[in-house]
């Protein structure tokens, strides 16, 4: 209850901030104003172990829309991470043809509709695995966005005062560091003495100060049927790397070496991107590439990322007549200058794009296929994707049922399975084999 209660308090101080009225002239037409409220419940329970867990989510919404204007709120309660979250607090100006958004939120770029490599803006959001809105597993962030249309042309631009890094697990079933401890207890005691990870200091960067500034823009022009856009961005890739802390050792003599600390650091770097879609109806066709240009450009510093091309193509088909959605979707990157064996031991063994890679391999080659087919007049929806990594032999599916049982209530059961082919093989859905789940529950509207 007392989460509940601070959800609805933390809404209610955002109220202000609709308070814009005495900004426009007293002609202003009536503004609009809404809250809403989500709530999602039910159960789900892991494949390894099968015991029940009750979950609720909570969503609440607030917005109020003037002429030129629209102030917007939105907070989340997430009982399976126990957090309460908020999701954007942002204000949209209308001046004529320019848009001006500030505020915590996320911002898209990229013409696919399974998975991008150019959305960078936002970091991402793995403390749930892998879920079925892409969205969602972006993590907000602090900006000032600038939009502005043409007839056949768009541009946009993002200003960051700073940036959240990407969310992962530090503990439980979709921990991320738990592999990496396990690493450094590979090394233990021939490379480093013993540790006691509760006692390790752990330091980071500062990622909210003026000098991890990031800027970036995108210009579309739009020829119907072909869409095309470049894009430009400086900032600071949302994965830490590691820097160890080392003091004594020779590994030469069979001394190891002391750990005295690890710091997380960021990855400063320029990405120079395109993205096209090109529609003939029933299909589309959409292309993404780019290249990050990363500020450790010779990959001599085992602690920053290298830089990478990165690609994707993807084709759709929409049934103009009941909806079906099937793509199929490529997505790869090439990292530059890898080679780990060149750097020294202990470093080549946390070397980032290492710890990042799909069995130790500079490339990855992923596809996805995914399909929607709504039914009995869109009451019902069933939707299905899967995703299979060359590199580690992984896999990851996903799968959902939903029924509508008015406008404001639906039910629905949701599966994730994650696997490998070859279990002797490094990736994420190697790491997240044991971690296949099914939920079942309800989503009302208020």
């Amino acid at each position: 209850m007392k989460r509940i209660l601070t959800l609805f308090l933390i809404v209610t101080l955002a109220l202000p901030l609709f308070a814009f009225d005495f900004f426009f002239d007293e002609e202003e037409p009536q503004t609009t104003r809404n809250v809403s409220f989500t709530m999602d419940s039910g159960v789900q329970a892991f494949f390894n172990d099968g015991e029940l867990s009750p979950y609720a989510n909570l969503t609440l919404k607030a917005e109020q829309d003037g002429a030129k204007y629209r102030a917007f709120a939105e907070v989340s309660y997430d009982s399976t991470l126990q957090s309460l979250e908020a999701q954007e607090i942002s204000l949209s100006l209308f001046l004529g043809p320019v848009t001006l958004k500030a505020g915590l939120m996320r911002h898209s770029w990229g013409t696919a509709d399974t998975a991008h490599v150019v959305d960078i803006v936002n970091g991402r959001d793995l403390r749930k695995g892998i879920v079925d809105d892409v969205e969602m597993m972006k993590r907000p962030d602090w900006m000032l966005t600038l939009s502005t249309y043409g007839e056949n042309s768009a541009f946009d631009m993002v200003v960051k005062p700073g940036f959240n890094p990407s969310l992962v697990a530090t503990d439980g079933k979709f921990s991320m560091t738990d592999p990496m401890m396990s690493m450094l207890d590979s090394f233990i005691p021939t490379i480093l003495n013993h540790l006691d990870p509760t006692e390790l200091p752990i330091t980071e960067m500062d990622t909210h100060t003026l000098s991890a500034i990031s800027i970036g823009g995108r210009y579309r022009f739009m020829f119907d049927p072909v869409d095309v856009g470049f894009m430009y961005y400086y900032g600071y890739y949302p994965d830490f790397g590691v820097k160890l802390s080392l003091s004594g050792g020779d590994l030469a003599n069979g001394i190891p070496f002391d750990l005295k600390g690890v710091h997380l650091l960021y990855t400063r770097y320029h990405f120079i991107g395109i993205e096209s879609s090109y529609f003939f109806s029933p299909f589309t066709l959409a292309v993404e590439g780019g290249m990050f240009l990363s500020e450790d450009s010779k990959g001599t510093d085992y602690s920053l990322y290298n830089s990478k091309l990165v690609y994707l193509a993807e084709l759709s088909y929409t049934n103009p007549n009941n909806s079906f959605f099937a793509a199929l979707n490529y997505q790869g990157q090439m990292v530059l200058n890898y080679d780990p064996r060149l750097l020294p031991i202990p470093e080549q063994y946390l070397e980032a794009d290492l710890l990042a890679s799909f069995n130790g391999k500079p490339y990855q080659n992923n596809f996805t296929l995914a399909m929607e087919y709504p039914f009995m007049r869109e009451k019902m929806k069933v939707r299905v994707a899967g995703t299979y990594q060359m590199e580690s032999l992984g896999y990851m599916v996903l799968g959902s049922l939903t029924y509508d049982l008015d406008d404001a209530v639906e039910v629905f059961a949701k599966a994730t399975v994650y696997g490998t082919f070859d279990e002797s093989r490094m990736g994420l859905y190697n790491t997240w084999k044991e971690n296949s789940q099914i939920q079942v529950g309800v989503r009302a509207w208020f």
